[in-house]
């Protein structure tokens, strides 16, 4: 019978890491009040918008929207399991975990809840990344300026987070597998169509702009076949 990994092991690894650390094995880092920034590796920028909190253990980049905690940085940098990613972080902080541990497979629980965690996060990237668009690019600049013709204030796109969505059948589908995000499970969470010939996936939504739902936890909500 395959294990679980406990709880309190995966909070003892995490507690014993240091995410600042592991980062900038890939990020170079520096220190600003009391956290650390570096350039995005997520998405291209000249301006560091990548922040690493050392008392929280989380990263956040405010272009793109990526982020979590040391585990979902190796899976998203380096296309780890769950399972590879714990196993990665306790190898090196010299934590040993038993075999069973070791060789274990997620409980269902941990499963659902990871597959939940997925999909919020690429709704969440997404509504960064397309309210970036939106803002900041030539590209959303008559989406822009359609909005603030029919009354939205700067001050309301930016509380709401209104995105844009760019011309593109595949930019969606790209833009999360090179994040390390299951297409499968994209088009579950209604970012991606898949093709009427089955040979791969389309972007939900192009030329448009977006409006995201939000829950109360102020995260996007997961509307199957609608993204926004």
């Amino acid at each position: 019978m395959s294990k679980r990994i406990p709880d309190e092991l995966l909070e003892q690894i995490q507690k014993n890491a240091d995410i600042v650390e592991v980062i900038g094995e890939y990020v170079q880092l520096r220190k600003q009040g009391r956290n650390y920034f570096g350039l995005c590796p997520f998405h291209g920028e000249n301006t560091p918008s990548f922040s690493v909190s050392a008392d929280k253990q989380i990263f956040h980049c405010f272009g793109c929207g990526a982020g979590g905690n040391v585990f979902s940085f190796l899976r998203q940098m380096e296309g780890y399991s769950f399972i590879e990613a714990v196993s990665h972080v306790a190898d090196k902080y010299h934590i040993d975990l038993p075999d069973q541990v070791a060789n274990a497979q997620m409980s269902s629980s941990q499963q659902e809840d990871t597959a939940d965690h997925k999909m919020i996060e690429a709704h969440e990237l997404l509504k960064k990344f397309y309210h970036h668009l939106l803002v900041n690019t030539k590209e959303g600049q008559n989406a822009l300026d359609y909005l603030r013709s029919r009354g939205f204030t700067d001050e309301t796109i930016a509380k709401f987070e209104i995105g844009y969505a760019l011309d593109s059948w595949d930019f969606v589908t790209k833009f999360l597998e090179k994040r390390g995000f299951d297409p499968v499970m994209m088009e579950k969470a209604g970012l991606l169509i898949q093709r009427e010939n089955g040979t791969g996936f389309l972007t939900a939504l192009e030329i448009v702009s977006c409006f995201p739902f939000m829950i109360i936890m102020e995260r996007s909500s997961l509307f199957p076949k609608i993204a926004w």
